[in-house]
């Protein structure tokens, strides 16, 4: 069984129509393989905002995330990647978020608490594609459901994605400038 992404009782807007939205400073849903979740800019000042707004808002536990096509696409948005991180996104056939320990080319608004930067290669052919359109990453709120809560709905201008009835949660990993590992959850 899948779940479809539904916008206002609209059909999915097209990837071009998403990339005019996020360039906008919009917010849209994304669903893949961990469930559903909200998506920005992750260089948009207003939209990063916005995004971090709504995880206080709704007092969810999960890290706003970077989500990337390829693994290149990781060290857009990390200082230093330690040589060991290649491999471990490449060859992840799960679902994999790295915490790296300084994040870049994000707005400032998401490293004030912390320099940490939450990273996820998706694994979802579609979201995948649209990643390598959009040519960059995308700042994701995780809700890790197959089901957007109301607020969160009510925050997207449109989305893209099916969730299948099983999520796959990601393990969840700390991982050092020097390589030192630390999983956080398997």
């Amino acid at each position: 069984m899948t779940v479809s992404l539904r916008v206002y009782n609209r059909m999915i807007q097209s990837p071009r129509e998403l990339t005019h939205l996020l360039r906008q400073g919009k917010l849209i849903g994304l669903a893949d393989e961990t469930g559903f979740s909200v998506a920005a800019d992750p260089q948009n000042d207003a939209a990063v905002a916005q995004l971090l707004q709504l995880q206080f808002e709704l007092g969810t536990p999960y890290l706003p995330t970077i989500l990337t096509q390829t693994t290149e696409q990781v060290g857009m948005y990390v200082v230093r990647m330690p040589e060991i991180a290649f491999d471990l996104v490449e060859f992840a056939r799960k679902p994999l978020t790295v915490l790296y320990e300084q994040g870049k080319n994000v707005a400032p608004v998401l490293l004030e608490k912390s320099p940490e930067i939450a990273i996820r290669r998706s694994l979802n052919a579609d979201i995948q594609r649209f990643l390598g359109g959009y040519g960059k990453g995308l700042l994701t709120l995780p809700f890790e459901t197959n089901t957007l809560p109301a607020q969160a709905q009510a925050a997207i201008e449109g989305g893209m994605g099916q969730v299948v009835s099983t999520i796959q949660k990601p393990q969840i990993m700390r991982l050092g400038f020097n390589g030192e590992v630390e999983f956080i959850r398997r």
